[in-house]
């Protein structure tokens, strides 16, 4: 008797845009998943598509993901664990920082207009944290050629100082783990003294994605009052600001039914392709109210459900 044939499970598409020039992000994960993959593809993406050489630099041949079949020619390749020792060394990082110099300059004879870089540290051992410190500083305000970069960290090899000292120095950061649980938080670093370190709170993605999809009518109306947008860029933004990912099934009815009932109307971009969804004259005053009215609702939801627990 044949055995079923297993059916393989689709994975998910993650969605990350708007990375920005000479921005630093921070990456604190705890294994080798699917999400650290495509958080640094679309990464190398928007890179080559601004005319950057994309720069990964990872701890060792066996750790490596496998970017160059994307980007051929427009990605280079830094293997940072020189020598027979796994583990970081001070040699290594100094030899990096040369290699990355050099590269700069031979971008910019090349007609880059920048460096995105990823540089997986991997298991940061305590007593070189200091000198990966300094490398991160120097690669934040390095000249020559703008970068832009993520630094990523094997999580459990980083004491409280450790995190605290990164998120000091880094503009955004992106938790994940090893089970699917992830946590995105993006925050900009203020130009007030002295420096304002954020906490960082892990929401389950069920958690997340729940809340999302109770709200999302009320999130659609908050993002086309910001600015008309075609469905995609609703899923898009939501992706980006919650880490869910929204199926057009899910999203497109409700621009329907408010289309419907008069708040939206449509306009095509001068592409003659793209139709964006803009609200009404009657619909400002219409969104006002909802989330005027979602904010009082959800301040009293909170007030009763944080009764039953303890903050730390």
């Amino acid at each position: 008797m044949r055995k079923p044939r297993k059916v393989r499970k689709r994975g998910q598409v993650y969605i990350f845009n708007e990375f920005q020039d000479a921005r630093n992000y921070l990456y604190l994960y705890d294994s080798r998943e699917e999400r650290r993959y495509y958080f640094t593809r679309s990464f190398f993406q928007a890179g080559v598509s601004r005319k950057k050489l994309c720069v990964y630099a990872f701890p060792r041949r066996e750790e490596r993901y496998n970017f160059s079949e994307f980007f051929g020619d427009d990605l280079c390749e830094i293997e940072l664990i020189k020598g027979n020792i796994k583990m970081l060394k001070e040699e290594d990082l100094e030899v990096f920082r040369s290699e990355l110099e050099n590269l700069q300059e031979s971008a910019q004879e090349k007609g880059y207009t920048g460096i995105f870089l990823k540089i997986d540290y991997g298991k940061v051992r305590e007593e070189i944290f200091d000198k990966v410190l300094e490398i991160e500083q120097w690669i934040h305000s390095a000249g020559r050629l703008p970068i832009a970069s993520i630094s990523s960290f094997n999580m459990n090899f980083l004491n409280q100082d450790a995190v605290d000292s990164l998120l000091r120095i880094h503009d955004s950061v992106v938790v994940t783990t090893k089970d699917g649980e992830a946590s995105v938080a993006f925050f900009h670093r203020s130009n007030m003294k002295p420096v304002y370190v954020p906490r960082i709170d892990v929401v389950s993605s069920k958690m997340m994605e729940h809340a999302v999809k109770k709200s999302l009518r009320i999130l659609i109306l908050s993002l086309l009052k910001q600015q008309p947008m075609c469905g995609f860029d609703i899923i898009k933004s939501l992706m980006h600001q919650f880490n869910v990912l929204l199926s057009q099934g899910t999203v497109y009815p409700i621009l329907y039914s408010l289309e419907k009932e008069g708040y939206l109307k449509t306009v095509v971009k001068s592409d003659n392709k793209t139709k964006l969804y803009v609200p009404t004259e009657k619909a400002h005053r219409y969104i006002d109210q909802q989330i005027k009215e979602y904010i009082l609702a959800q301040e009293k939801i909170l007030d009763l459900v944080s009764r039953s627990i303890k903050w730390e």
